[in-house]
Formats: structure tokens, C-alpha cells, sequence
């Protein structure tokens, strides 16, 4: 899957999102993931939404790690099948 897709695809879940109110379109892989307005709670939303779309386990330790959102991209590229 290229890095587009899984942007593409980040998008469409960020869209269902009912507590994410940003742009969408405006998130690419220099965004800070910080800075997307998630909190505790919809950030955990977001990250169960990502394991059923994507169809993967993710750690938590692995996600507090993570800055950008290419750092989320380089980690679900490491766990999707080649």
C-alpha cells in the first residue's frame, strides 16, 4: 500500500470522527500529530478505528512514540502485508 492510500484512508476515518472539527484534506504527513485537536479519549477512538479498518494490532508504547503523521504511516506500513 503506498503512502497515499494510507493517507487517503486516514482521511476517510478522520472524516467519521465525530470529535475531530480540522480539515481533513489539510492533514499530510509533516502534520503533527499533536496538533490534529484529539484528546485522551478520541485519539484512543481513532486508533481502534485505524486496527479495524486496517486490520492490524497496534501498541500503545508504539503510538506515544509517534510525532507526524508519517511517523503513523511508517508504523502501519511495517504491519500491513507486503
Amino acid at each position: 500500500m503506498t503512502r497515499e492510500q494510507i493517507i487517503a484512508r486516514l482521511q476517510s476515518l478522520l472524516k467519521q470522527q465525530k470529535e475531530f472539527k480540522g480539515d481533513v484534506t489539510a492533514i499530510h504527513e509533516d502534520t503533527k500529530i499533536d496538533q490534529m485537536g484529539f484528546d485522551s479519549i478520541s485519539i484512543l477512538d481513532f486508533m481502534y478505528d485505524i486496527e479495524a479498518d486496517f486490520q492490524i494490532q497496534t501498541e500503545v508504547a508504539d503510538l506515544v512514540k509517534m510525532d507526524r503523521v508519517k511517523d503513523l504511516i511508517d508504523y502501519l506500513r511495517s504491519k500491513l502485508p507486503a
